[in-house]
């Protein structure tokens, strides 16, 4: 079928009646061999009239091919011009027929001959009608060919220059400027993008615009730039759209090198760097003087926070994420030390009492200081700092606090066995709120998990939509080991030494799960078992195995050991940091299985804690015992024997004073010091008497039937809802604090026409995460200056949009939708701010 021929054919599918004008008679022969099924062919002799009454009276459901050799008639003398304006008119020409093809009117004629060359391709045309929405004037036109050549998502200017620079990071922009130079294009673009961003120059470019862009919104070099803030929007957009962050990332690491952006930035200060984030080497920066500030105490706490605060809505957050969790870990530490000039003491249960309320928490901060510092690959420009804050820990913190709490140990000739006691786990915990009440309680002990870790936990939990977490402490005996903490936590009326450091219960073997699983039938009186906890993972939650465990048992004992495994081996000690976090989060999943097999009460709980130093320790760090007689086990914190003689570095107790049966005496070092054992390992310790190997979490975890955890809720303070000029101040206020039962919320913010469907942003993007815990509303709040930018200038279909992204996905909630007016005057004030 030839090209006219295809051209009728798709007339015919919209109209009954197709007019064909041929001036020179060229396309007789095309008429004559024309063959449509249903279609009458006419010519045009002087018989418009007759031709009006057959097509309109006589035959008015046919369809009519008419067909004039004369040029088509002006209005005044055209008899037949009611039939072309409710049908159409066949144009032969070769911009006609494109458009015709196009199904797009004849008055683009001139429009189509300016870009005629792009449309040959069949290919490229279907490309462009599948992309064309609106066919009211040329601009539309063009921007939806610009659209088709680079392939972008639609035909808007933001979404173009997106396309554009994805060209131009993979080295690809030269064959896109020669298509739009081949097609006609190239001009319109580029006084597109002036006329929207002001961008001039001589011998423009893609890379030229691109480096004015980023010129512009850096505050060093914004002078320097020709291109107007509407660029803020830009740059905005770019960095907010997750499917352009690759390009994005190349593109700042190309224009950081050739600016020689590092330059400007190293000669700067924090307070200078502190609302930029377009150049990754900004957050470098600000990273390394935060590191030096805090290494050399020449900045308040309270500052460093509040900077931090601010660097986490900002680009670059997430990349560095885990140093500037080092500087805040740290900053927080040193600001947690510098509280106590003086630990002291009354007796055991004051000790207890400050440790598990607030002492424990310098622990924790050590913890994650180190956590987040291992993950920087314990970066050079964190070195400084992270000797600064060990030497913190382990030489002011630790020595103090240990030292406090020896001397309650000395003024006292028995170990602690009150109602905290590990001893009265099983009475108080499980029989007496479980058992004798018909519930079933699943017990899971984690080998080392030490009170921090546990309260760490507790949070988590009740920031759980579907759990609510009590916390309590419990204390260990001495020696604070596996054998013992494990044994005194099942039921049992004794405990003995067996061979060497085992414990027996009630006579009995209580080493391995099968003597354990005994001990707990025989001493609860009630349908009981153990698991491993690897074990219990690996069952279907909705299994028969699942279903048996939980309604065939009252009482079923969980155990895991990942972070003693860890930190008992001297090869794999320097890793119970990094244990200790996969062990917290294990925990998570073991109870969330545990719930989902219908199990709703859950108790978490460990056999002792631990004392753990990064650094190899000094020879200071160990004491010479002097210790003499028959030695049956050693240890670097403990000492198992009997005859045993020794210095006053040691505390001597019989197990007999320690509620263990045996004639066996232990010895345990003083405050923090080990003793020297060749081969075994020395930064991560247990079994003596510190406040961190002795105090250990008690969790009751419960399922709750409905969902108690609630988001903070987030509000606009009231202003001037109407938007006069391209800066928008808006002030956000969280209307509560973080507590128990309301947690964080991260969201984002910006401005947008809304239309119908569609919705256009025209400023900013705002991200923030709102987690206060002040009491004080005023510190709750924050204001953002939005940047303005659209060319429409006035408009009450303006909306303030605060969103929240949906958990474990890339899809975002709309949480407000606040109306504006916009009034903005024609000339843009950007610099004039």
């Amino acid at each position: 079928m030839s090209k006219i021929a295809e051209g009728l054919k798709r007339l015919f599918d919209k109209h009954r009646i197709v007019l064909w004008y041929d001036a020179l008679g060229d396309f007789t022969q095309e008429f004559n061999d024309a063959e449509f099924p249903d279609v009458i062919k006419c010519e045009i002799v002087k018989n418009e009239f007759a031709l009006k009454y057959r097509m309109l009276i006589a035959e008015p459901k046919s369809k009519f091919l008419l067909y004039g050799k004369y040029d088509h008639p002006n209005a005044d003398d055209n008899w037949l011009l009611d039939i072309e304006l409710s049908n159409v008119v066949f144009h032969t020409d070769q911009e006609a027929l494109t458009l015709q093809e196009l199904e797009l009117p004849i008055h683009f004629k001139a429009w189509i001959k300016k870009h005629l060359h792009y449309f040959k391709s069949k290919e490229r045309a279907a490309k462009f009608v599948s992309n064309l929405e609106a066919k009211e004037n040329e601009d539309q036109l063009t921007r939806t060919l610009i659209q088709t050549a680079f392939g972008s998502v639609t035909s808007t200017l933001d979404d173009i220059l997106k396309s554009y620079v994805t060209y131009l990071a993979n080295g690809k922009s030269d064959g896109i400027d020669k298509e739009l130079l081949q097609y006609n294009l190239s001009d319109y673009l580029w006084s597109w993008i002036e006329s929207v961003y002001q961008y001039k120059a001589k011998e423009r470019s893609i890379y030229d615009f691109v480096l004015e862009v980023f010129q512009k919104n850096f505050s060093p070099t914004s002078k320097k730039a020709s291109v107007n803030r509407t660029t803020e929007v830009l740059l905005a957009s770019w960095k907010d759209a997750r499917s352009f962050d690759k390009t994005y990332r190349q593109l700042v690491d190309r224009v950081e090198n050739d600016l020689n952006i590092s330059a400007e930035v190293n000669k700067l200060e924090v307070h200078e760097l502190i609302n930029d984030d377009v150049f990754e080497c900004i957050d470098k920066q600000i990273i390394k003087q935060l590191a030096s500030q805090l290494e050399q105490g020449n900045s308040s706490s309270d500052k460093i926070d509040k900077i931090l605060k601010q660097r986490e809505s900002c680009y670059w957050y997430d990349k560095y994420f885990e140093f500037y969790s080092s500087i805040r870990y740290a900053n927080w530490l040193f600001d947690e030390i510098s509280k106590y000039n003086i630990i002291k003491f009354v007796d055991y249960q004051d000790g207890f009492v400050q440790y598990t309320n607030k002492l424990f928490i310098v622990d924790q901060y050590y913890r994650k200081f180190i956590q987040h510092y291992r993950a920087t690959n314990q970066n050079n420009v964190l070195n400084s700092l992270y000797q600064k804050t060990h030497r913190a820990y382990s030489n002011t913190w630790l020595l103090k606090l240990s030292d406090a709490w020896q001397e309650v140990i000395d003024s006292n000739s028995e170990w602690y066995f009150g109602g905290d006691s590990q001893r009265k786990f099983f009475k108080r915990a499980v029989q007496g709120k479980y058992i004798e009440k018909d519930i079933t309680i699943f017990v899971v002990i984690s080998d080392a998990l030490r009170f921090e870790c546990g309260q760490e936990l507790h949070e988590l939990f009740n920031q759980e939509s579907r759990f609510s977490s009590k916390l309590e402490f419990q204390v260990t005996g001495l020696p604070s080991y596996t054998q013992l903490g494990m044994a005194a936590l099942l039921p049992h009326e004794s405990l003995s030494f067996g061979e060497g450091d085992s414990i027996l219960i009630d006579s009995k073997n209580s080493i391995g799960a099968q003597a354990r699983k005994k001990v707990l039938e025989e001493g609860s009186n009630v349908k009981a078992t153990t698991i491993l906890a690897e074990d219990l993972m690996k069952t279907a939650s909705r299994s028969e195995e699942a279903r048996r465990l939980v309604q065939d048992h009252q009482v079923v004992y969980v155990y895991h050991n990942r972070i003693d495994k860890t930190g008992d081996d001297k090869t794999s000690e320097d890793k119970v940091i990094e244990a200790s976090k996969e062990e917290i989060e294990f925990l998570l999943e073991v109870t969330r299985k545990i719930t989902n097999m219908n199990g709703n009460h859950v108790i978490i709980t460990a056999d002792h804690g631990f004392v753990y130093q990064n650094e190899t320790l000094e020879e200071s760090d160990f004491t010479d015992a002097q210790i003499t007689g028959e030695i049956i086990k050693d240890n670097r914190r403990f000492v198992l024997g009997k005859n045993l003689s020794q210095n006053n570095n040691v505390v001597k107790y019989s197990a007999q004073s320690l509620q263990i049966n045996s004639d066996i005496e232990v010895l345990i070092p003083k405050g923090i010091n080990r003793l020297r054992k060749q081969g075994s390992g020395s930064r991560y310790v247990h079994g003596g008497s510190t406040l961190q190997e002795v105090v250990i979490p008690l969790l009751y975890v419960t399922k709750k039937r409905s969902d108690t955890v609630t988001k903070v809720d987030i509000d606009v303070l009231k202003g001037s809802n109407k938007i006069t000029t391209n800066i928008q101040r808006v002030r956000f206020y969280q209307q509560q604090p973080i507590r128990d039962g309301i947690i964080a919320r991260n969201v984002k913010s910006y401005f947008c026409v809304i239309e119908g469907e569609e919705k256009k942003v025209i400023s900013d993007v705002f991200t923030y995460n709102f987690d206060s815990e002040s009491n004080r509303p005023e510190e709750r709040e924050v204001e953002y200056k939005f940047t303005i930018s659209t060319v429409i200038r006035k408009s009450t279909s303006v909306y303030l949009i605060i969103e929240e992204q949906i958990d474990r996905s890339n899809k975002w909630n709309t949480l407000l939708k606040l109306p504006y007016s916009l009034n903005l005057a024609m000339e843009n004030d950007f610099d004039d701010f």
